[in-house]
């Protein structure tokens, strides 16, 4: 799985993991020359927290397979196609109910690939890049886009 790249599931459902919520936060942490938090990211993991996903189509019949799970507020942004924090989306498939819904084998699978862990990877390196390149800045500050790979 490539981030910002759309992905159409068996289900037909289609959706993409956005990188704008990191970089819009990368971009404040400029603007406020607040450095110390690009600091605290240093794993792959811990860039979940800023990462979303945007359910481009089928997000009706995704909503009806997992109803149990869904909260009104993931509910209404699925349905508007408006991003959901990449964690909350996790958070609705459960890989022992997955035999019934093929999107939560696939979910889970794409997130697990070797190209998932990858794209994370590269993107660390980058943020990594640009904290150093900012530390040592001293006057216009580059401009770095972390688009995947």
């Amino acid at each position: 799985m490539y981030l910002d790249k759309i992905y159409a599931l068996q289900t037909g459902v289609s959706l993409k993991v956005s990188t704008t919520a990191l970089q819009e936060f990368i971009a404040n942490a400029i603007r406020t020359k607040k450095f110390a938090d690009l600091v605290n990211i240093r794993s792959t993991t811990d860039l979940y927290a800023h990462l979303s996903v945007v359910v481009c189509t089928g997000a009706e019949e995704l909503i009806k397979r997992r109803q149990r799970w869904i909260n009104h507020k993931i509910k209404a942004d699925l349905i508007a196609g408006q991003p959901v924090p990449f964690n909350s989306f996790c958070n609705l498939f459960w890989r022992n109910l997955d035999e019934d819904d093929p999107d939560g084998d696939e979910w889970q699978q794409l997130i697990a690939s070797d190209e998932f862990y990858s794209q994370l990877t590269i993107l660390l390196h980058k943020l990594r890049i640009a904290e150093r390149s900012l530390q040592q800045s001293s006057g216009a500050i580059p401009d770095f886009y972390l688009g995947s790979a």
